[in-house]
Order: structure tokens, then sequence, then C-alpha cells
């Protein structure tokens, strides 16, 4: 995923590797028959995609994009290249950390995409002119923000830490806590017609189809 002139080629793109990641849930005939390999490296590739959707949309928006409404998105950044734009988060975010000699910044040190506030920060940070629908897209109660980066660190370490972790977000959607990570994300929350897993893509979609919007 790389970022777009266009946001609505950068929606298209993230949305699409969505639903590429529902329907290999789906090819099971039952949730609760998916296999661990299946459900370890959804949620793993699940908070990639958002990650990588995130960095995206920041750098699309620093260089002046246009949203899907058609509206050509300002900053008060001057960046250049995707490397100025970068240095800019990095100032924002992790002062401390330099380039490398080329003055290039190591995607390892960059600050943590996945985090709804990191993108708040920085786009607030370079007066985005579109900050008013990202804080109002990234504030409408989403809870895969919080409990999928628990459940991709136990799939990441697989450690008694992260799993008590990760079990202990089950109660949030009424489902119990005595469940091993992979099954909690196999159940339907309560009222949900779709495994919990399922609810953070629906989640996903719609948060990349509002931030994009305008």
């Amino acid at each position: 995923m790389r970022p777009r002139k266009c946001l609505i080629k950068l929606q298209a793109t993230a949305i699409k590797k969505v639903y590429r990641l529902k329907c290999l849930l789906s090819s099971i005939s039952h949730p609760k028959d998916a296999p661990e390999l299946y459900i370890a490296n959804t949620t793993i590739e699940t908070l990639n995609t958002w990650s990588n959707f995130s960095r995206s949309f920041y750098l699309s928006c620093a260089l002046h994009s246009k949203a899907v409404n058609g509206n050509r998105i300002t900053t008060t950044s001057r960046a250049a290249n995707f490397n100025d734009a970068i240095g800019y988060a990095m100032q924002c975010c992790r002062p401390k950390v330099t380039p490398n000699s080329s003055g290039i910044w190591a995607r390892r040190e960059e600050p943590a995409w996945h985090d709804p506030n990191i993108l708040i920060r920085i786009c607030t940070d370079i007066q985005c002119s579109n900050i008013t629908n990202i804080r109002d897209g990234l504030s409408g109660g989403q809870t895969f923000f919080s409990d999928l980066p628990t459940f991709r660190n136990f799939y990441a370490h697989r450690n008694q830490e992260t799993e008590l972790a990760a079990m202990n977000k089950a109660p949030r959607y009424s489902i119990s806590a005595t469940l091993k990570p992979s099954a909690i994300l196999r159940e339907f929350p309560i009222g949900e017609t779709s495994i919990l897993l399922v609810k953070w893509l629906d989640e996903i979609e719609v948060t990349i189809e509002y931030l994009c919007y305008e």
C-alpha cells in the first residue's frame, strides 16, 4: 500500500486488502472451525493493513492529495517528498531519533502508525485542512484501536503475559475470558452477526472510507 495523489485510489487499495482478509475467513464453512493458523495470520495482517493505510494516508495528506469528495488537502508543511514528510512526523513524535548519514529515515524508527493518536497528533501538527474529519473518523468508538494490537502481540510473542492480556479483552464483548485468544476471535460479540475478528475488519473498512472522503 502506497501513498496516492487521489485518496480514492488509496481507499480502493486498502478496502481491497480488507475484503481479501474477510474472504479468507469466510472460506471456512463455520467461523468456529477456522484453523489456528488462519486466525493468527489474519489477525497480524489485519493490524498490518491498518498500520500501512494510516502511514500512507498521512503521507498522502502531507503531499496535498485530493480527497474523495474532490477537496485538495492543504498543510503547513513544505515536504517535497515522502522522506521529508516522514521527517515532520519524526520531529513531532520522536524528536530524539535522527536519520542516517544520507538523511533517510529508517522505517523501523517511525511512529506506531496503528495508534490513532499518532495520526491525529501529526496531522494536527502540520495543520491538515481535513483535521476535523480525521479526528471525527478516529473517534467513532472503534474497538480495534485498543484491542486488535493486543491480540497481534499475542501471536507475535506467544507467552503467558500476552495471552492473559488478550483473554482479558473478552468480557468487553460479552465473551468468556476463560477462552484462549483464537477462540475469542472466533466468537460472536453480543448483538453482532459476525465473529470478533470480522467485526474489527468491518470497523477498519468504515474508518478508511470516512477518512478518505474529505
